[in-house]
């Protein structure tokens, strides 16, 4: 294993990721919000916060970093609500495959929606919001996990999908 992982991530990483991803939620209730209004808005917050639950259920309670200060925070977090699950199975498509789908999918909502509504009723507002979600979301998001998550990861060279794509090369 490489020197170079965190045994905890440094809190500044994870106020970075913490905010970001804090930003990715509000920006996307309130692309609902401007598209359906309030019940729609938060909607999204409810099956934003469902998705979290479901990756600590099925990444957090598998990882390294379980009941320690991850990228995220939900390490510690996880061990609140869900028990240590092997490690082993991290990498294990029954694990993978339910949280990538809901992760992806809470991701790519509010864009999808937003381009949808653009071309039916065009608004500066909502353009402008969602310019700003993809920047945050897609833009920030890659080069936070490349640059500051990926890279000292010990989970990611102990086994983990989302590392080989940030390493581009294979850790099985």
């Amino acid at each position: 294993m490489s020197e170079n992982t965190y045994e905890d991530y440094p809190l500044p990483i994870f106020c970075l990721t913490a905010l970001k991803a804090l930003l990715n939620y509000l920006l996307g209730a309130m692309i609902f919000y401007i598209i359906g209004g309030v019940l729609l808005g938060i909607a999204y917050l409810v099956i934003s916060l469902l998705s979290l639950l479901l990756s600590m259920r099925f990444r957090c309670a598998y990882c390294y970093y379980y009941g320690k200060r991850c990228s995220s925070g939900l390490g510690l977090l996880s061990r609140f609500l869900f028990k240590k699950r092997d490690g082993a199975d991290f990498g294990n498509p029954r694990n993978v495959i339910p949280v990538a789908i809901a992760s992806f999918s809470i991701l790519l909502l509010p864009l999808i929606a937003a381009v949808i509504f653009l071309l039916l009723d065009f608004s500066l507002a909502l353009l402008l919001l969602s310019l700003t979600y993809f920047v945050i979301a897609f833009i920030l998001e890659f080069s936070f996990r490349k640059n500051l998550v990926c890279r000292y990861c010990k989970q990611g060279e102990m086994g983990c999908p989302a590392y080989k794509g940030m390493k581009g090369k294979d850790v099985s």
